[in-house]
C-alpha cells in the first residue's frame, strides 16, 4: 500500500502537460483545461471478494462473486484529481454481509486516458462502520466511459469477531459530460 502511495505521489510531482496528453485531454473534453475524468459519473462493478472471520466465530478464507454500483464526481486540482465516491457492495456472501459507504478518491490522471488512484473513506453496513481503502486504475476508453480495476479492503473488529474483506472488481463508469 505504500508503495502505491509512494508511486501515486511521485507521479503527481513529474507530471507535466505534453502535447499529446493534452491533444487527448481535448479530444475528449473539449477544453485545455478539464480532466477527461472530471465531473459526475455512475457506474457498475462486478468482483470476487475473499473474507474469513476469526475469534468467536471462526469462517475460514472463502470467495464469492458479487456485483455493485457506485456514483462519484471528480475535479481537476492542478495535476491531480480530488474527488468522492458513494459505494454499494452486494456480496452476500462476505463474512460482513451487503457493505455501502462513502470514499475520498485522489487520482493522477496520465497521458489524458489513464489514471491510477487512491481511496479511503468509510462503510457502514452489518456488523459495523469501519475504514474503507484501496487502490485502482481507470482507463478512458471513449469520451464518456471509463473502465476501472480495483483492489479494496475493510476490516471488522465487533462482537468478538475479527472480520476482513478484500474486494477485486472490474467495473465501467459514465461520465455526464
Amino acid at each position: 500500500m505504500l508503495s502505491v502511495v509512494a508511486v501515486v505521489l511521485s507521479s503527481a510531482a513529474q507530471a507535466q502537460t505534453s502535447d499529446s496528453a493534452l491533444q487527448a485531454n481535448q479530444l475528449f473534453t473539449g477544453s485545455h483545461f478539464s480532466s477527461p475524468f472530471s465531473g459526475l459519473y455512475v457506474g457498475a462493478k462486478a468482483g470476487a471478494n475473499v473474507s474469513d472471520a476469526t475469534g468467536r466465530l471462526r469462517q475460514p478464507s472463502h470467495t464469492s462473486f458479487f456485483p455493485g454500483v457506485t456514483v462519484g464526481f471528480g475535479f481537476d486540482a492542478g495535476p491531480i484529481m480530488l474527488g468522492g465516491e458513494a459505494f454499494a457492495d452486494f456480496h452476500h456472501g462476505s463474512t460482513t454481509r451487503k457493505d455501502a459507504g462513502f470514499d475520498g478518491k485522489l487520482g493522477v490522471p496520465i497521458d489524458g486516458r489513464y489514471m491510477p488512484y487512491l481511496r479511503i473513506g468509510a462503510t457502514s453496513q452489518w456488523p459495523d462502520s469501519r475504514l474503507h481503502y484501496g487502490f485502482g486504475v481507470e482507463y478512458k476508453a471513449l469520451r464518456s466511459f471509463g473502465v476501472a480495476a480495483e483492489w479494496t479492503a475493510d476490516k471488522s473488529n465487533a462482537n468478538g469477531i475479527r472480520r476482513h474483506n478484500n474486494s477485486f472488481t472490474l467495473g465501467v463508469h459514465y461520465y455526464f459530460q
